[in-house]
């Protein structure tokens, strides 16, 4: 896919390939936030064959890693396809607990002289959302964790749009960016970073698709 900031050539954003994109202007690193985030059109976005595509269709936007929920990100989704992956034993094993649970509870409600009943309706997926199925707590809290999450979740759900995130290097260590590229080599998941930086960090994202837009709105591609 593409990802195209007018006046600079398309940026690529491949899978199993992070794609980052520096800079050292506000102004560009402001509006390249406003575009990927959805709050302004800065930013158009293309198939690999340069055609346009809806934004909605394009990225998952997911910002400051520190202000990440992975449950609003992904819950919904990731709970309807749990309820599709289970085996039919499993199901049998459920749909027996829940009929048990009905069972008890209106056993329980003959203590009262009332006509009560309990709905009979079986609905596994929010039999799930009741139990509340979630990212666990130590994950959220960690900053590699969290990142790590997304794109492996991303995975699981089939997703081919650009996950994007803003200043990764301010959470993580070398070693833990080093990780986090070995990782996406090995997932079919399109990963773009944005990050504000005075320099030029080559370096860096060596082994990344690497953009840099300096302050005099130059930019430097090394791909």
């Amino acid at each position: 896919m593409n990802i195209t900031f007018y006046p600079y050539q398309p940026f690529s954003v491949q899978n199993k390939k992070i794609t980052v994109c520096s800079t050292s202007s506000p102004e560009v690193y402001t509006k390249l936030i406003a575009g990927m985030s959805g709050a302004q059109e800065t930013v158009k976005f293309s198939n690999d064959q340069y055609e346009l595509m809806d934004y909605s269709k394009a990225v998952i936007w997911g910002g400051d890693v520190a202000a990440i929920n992975l449950n609003h990100l992904f819950q919904n989704r990731l709970i309807k396809k749990f309820a599709a992956d289970l085996t039919d034993q499993q199901r049998q094993k459920l749909t027996q607990l829940d009929s048990e649970i009905r069972s008890t509870i209106l056993d329980a409600a003959f203590m009262y002289e009332l006509t009560l009943d309990v709905n009979q309706e079986w609905d596994l997926q929010r039999m799930i959302k009741f139990y509340n199925l979630q990212f666990s707590t130590a994950v959220q809290h960690d900053p590699y964790g969290i990142i790590e999450s997304i794109v492996q979740t991303a995975v699981e759900l089939n997703e081919s749009k650009i996950i994007t995130l803003i200043n990764v290097s301010h959470y993580l260590s070398i070693n833990q960016f080093n990780e986090l590229v070995r990782l996406v080599a090995t997932l079919n998941v399109k990963l773009f970073l944005i990050e504000f930086s005075e320099e030029v960090k080559s370096d860096q994202y060596q082994k990344c698709c690497y953009y840099h837009i300096d302050n005099d709105y130059v930019e430097w591609r090394y791909e």
